[in-house]
């Protein structure tokens, strides 16, 4: 039934509409949910930026959980050889490696535009709108052929409760902010979980793909990790303000970003010689994450201290 489903809206795309989904899968991009995260977190609200980041962290650590749990294969590798194949729209396939089942960019919309406007000081006009966008996002995957329904919609209804629960947690956080330590605590025995499961289940597909979505667990780990230590020492010893003018704001994202990516790509070579491509992906991602949440932080607040200081002597 579900790939029937995939199969009627395959006969049934126009060009125009395919490239319309194209653009809304593109919402739902980890790169995107990452920098939306950054952005808030740096420059507009570390509240609201927590929100973002705990929503992240642990709707990326289910999800891998979960994918690597039931490991459900793609639609088109389902349906090959069949009557009723699925091919995929385009290019849609390219960032559609790991398994199916849930659909981890209806996640990552989940956890970036349902958390931004989670709270009463949000104007129901911009609730109703994040959501709209999620759904849609969820629609896209659907009608590129990379998920099923049953993905799409298990990940619309993991990704309201975790808004939810995640908003809650938030507040409860600036009552009791050692709670931060339990929450890191239960991050790291689901990323565990999952890399246990992708260590010892016997996993369905070739080498390759098998391969493929090992890698994949290792990479949310490490990045899960190194964000949720990262922001534990970063509520502890940094505490950061909000920026005092835009410039701040803007050279904290644009030297952020460009750290964060130049860190990404830079160490990919030397971990993967190391230590080969689950174990330094893992490194990789960890240090990575581990740097955007609290080293970064750390520095511009140093730098930012130093500059009215800078100023005066001028004068």
């Amino acid at each position: 039934m579900d790939l029937d489903i995939l199969y009627w809206l395959q006969t049934n795309r126009p060009e125009f509409v395919g490239k319309l989904m194209s653009v809304f899968t593109f919402f739902g991009n980890e790169i995107i949910a990452i920098g939306i995260a950054c952005l808030v977190y740096w420059c507009l609200s570390r509240k609201t930026g927590t929100r973002l980041l705990l929503s992240m962290l642990f709707g990326l650590t289910i999800n891998q959980l979960l994918k690597i749990s039931f490991a459900a294969r793609r639609p088109w590798v389902r349906s090959a050889g069949t009557d009723k194949e699925i091919v995929p729209y385009a290019n849609a396939i390219d960032d559609a490696t790991a398994y199916s089942f849930p659909s981890g960019h209806t996640a990552n919309a989940a956890a970036a535009y349902g958390a931004l406007v989670y709270g009463k000081g949000v104007k129901r006009v911009f609730k109703i709108l994040a959501w709209i966008l999620v759904v849609l996002v969820g629609v896209s995957r659907l009608y590129l052929g990379v998920h099923t329904p049953q993905d799409v919609l298990a990940s619309l209804v993991l990704g309201v409760i975790l808004v939810f629960l995640m908003g809650r947690l938030s507040e409860k956080l600036e009552e009791n902010p050692k709670l931060d330590l339990p929450i890191a605590l239960s991050a790291f025995a689901l990323a565990a979980a999952a890399l246990i499961v992708a260590l010892t289940r016997k996993l369905p597909g070739d080498e390759e793909e098998i391969a493929r979505n090992t890698m994949d667990v290792f990479k949310t780990v490490g990045a899960v990790c190194g964000m949720m230590l990262g922001w534990m020492l970063e509520r502890r010893f940094v505490r950061f303000d909000k920026p005092a003018t835009i410039l701040s704001a803007a050279l904290r994202l644009v030297i952020g970003m460009a750290l964060v990516f130049a860190l990404l790509n830079a160490t990919k070579p030397l971990f993967i010689s190391l230590l080969g491509e689950s174990a330094g992906g893992a490194v990789r991602y960890f240090i990575t994450c581990f740097v955007a949440i609290f080293v970064w932080p750390l520095l511009f607040k140093r730098l930012e201290k130093r500059l009215p200081a800078k100023k005066e002597n001028k004068g």
